[in-house]
């Protein structure tokens, strides 16, 4: 049996012994092959093209040219190449410009040699899910399916505050789904400290999140169904579990590899995803083709849908995978949804309508208004987002990750919390 390659990979640094200690970090790495160093950014570019790495772990500060210039560089003449800055800044400014140069992700030295395999593992998986590019016989560049295209559709509901509805309206919008289509669709509780699907579905079961979590190695189709409880409406729902304690355990390295196993056993795969900007966070909305952005009509929910824009065209999702759609619209706010789209600049897509007391008599008897009350305007809203998202799944064929990715630690809170201004 042959075999699997290994992940090539480029060290660019100008201090020699930096270059010799990465490279010994990385000799007993059975999967990791370093195949060339480099001491400047001119140096870096001649023998990315030569040598053509899957991963450059490159130096920020370096004389002539810098990792900046080089990795810009080196993304013009090969894409698909996953550079890792290295530098002992870690203020903001440093993130943004690595970022928008094309880099995935950011460490700060010193390196440990945990994080450095992490990252290098981590950014290569995220080429190897990418969209392979295939030229036309017009020149044309096009997206390929990955996989054959047999894989699910990640949608990541999303709320840059809480309080915007974004559980209740997963919960609703899975099951929508899975009316419309009969398909097969997986709900998953992404909020792993304070989930609330439980109650919104009254569900009960002593397996949750933290089972597939242990067993992260070994998740495969039967496994998956014996942990994700079945809803009266026959959608599958992997539950948080029970306590907060027990919930710290899940990592985003855990999320990301439960979601890449759900979307090759399911068709559609809803996330209600934690109202922050932490490593969880992050992860599932690298791994979702489309993110429902939800939003209401106030102030500091606006605020933070700014933010989060700014955030997202940094890690250069592409517009059409972030959906802003406004919930609990109503006219009584004293603020229009025309002039909210004049603030963000972008289009409020669809407006799921206000009507809290049904809402919330839904959730206290733990049926969804989809079920519940299928003529309901709520209800309504939700089966045409369901349909437009259903739509969208003909023409997405995979995942587009993220720019830079998390490659911080708990400690530091994920690259979210490290981009956004400080107040």
């Amino acid at each position: 049996m042959s075999e699997p390659e290994k992940i090539r990979v480029m060290i660019v640094d100008d201090i020699v012994d930096t270059r010799d200690q990465l490279e010994k970090l990385l000799f007993f790495e059975k999967d990791i092959e370093v195949i060339a160093k480099a001491s400047n950014g001119r140096e870096a570019v001649a023998l990315a093209k030569q040598h053509r790495p899957d991963v450059i772990l490159m130096d920020i500060n370096m004389p002539d040219m810098d990792g900046i210039a080089a990795t810009e560089a080196i993304m013009s003449q090969d894409p698909s190449v996953q550079v890792i800055i290295m530098s002992v800044q870690g203020e903001t400014d440093y993130l943004r410009r690595a970022m928008l140069a094309g880099a995935r992700e950011f460490l700060t030295k010193p390196i440990s040699a945990d994080d450095l395999y992490k990252s290098i593992r981590h950014v290569h998986k995220l080429s190897a899910a990418r969209p392979r590019t295939v030229a036309t016989s017009g020149g044309e560049v096009v997206a390929g399916a990955v996989g054959g295209g047999t894989e699910g559709l990640i949608i990541a509901v999303f709320g840059p505050k809480g309080g915007v509805g974004s559980s209740t309206v997963a919960a609703n919008l899975a099951v929508a789904i899975r009316q419309q289509t009969n398909k097969k669709v997986a709900l998953v509780d992404g909020n792993v400290i304070f989930g609330d699907l439980t109650v919104i579905l009254n569900l009960r079961s002593d397996k949750t999140i933290i089972e597939l979590a242990t067993r992260a190695d070994e998740i495969d189709g039967d496994l998956l169904n014996d942990v994700l409880a079945t809803h009266t409406s026959q959608v599958k729902v992997l539950l948080a579990p029970p306590d907060p304690q027990r919930g710290e355990l899940v990592t985003s390295d855990h999320l990301r590899t439960i979601l890449e196993a759900l979307r090759r056993e399911y068709d559609y795969v809803v996330v209600d995803t934690p109202a922050s900007f932490q490593d969880r966070s992050l992860a599932v909305l690298d791994m979702a083709h489309r993110i429902v952005t939800l939003m209401t009509l106030e102030m500091h929910t606006i605020r933070n849908i700014t933010r989060f824009l700014e955030v997202a065209d940094l890690l250069e999702y592409p517009q059409e995978k972030v959906m802003l759609v406004l919930n609990k619209a109503s006219n009584r706010t004293g603020i229009k949804a025309e002039e909210v789209e004049k603030t963000l600049q972008r289009k409020v897509q669809f407006q799921i309508g206000d009507a809290g007391q049904d809402m919330t008599f839904s959730i206290n008897q733990g049926v969804p208004l989809v079920i519940a009350k299928p003529t309901h305007q709520i209800a309504r809203d939700i089966n045409t987002l369901a349909r437009e998202l259903m739509g969208s799944a003909k023409t997405t064929t995979a995942a587009q990750p993220a720019t830079a990715t998390a490659a911080a630690t708990e400690k530091s809170g994920g690259l979210f919390s490290r981009l956004l201004p400080k107040r």
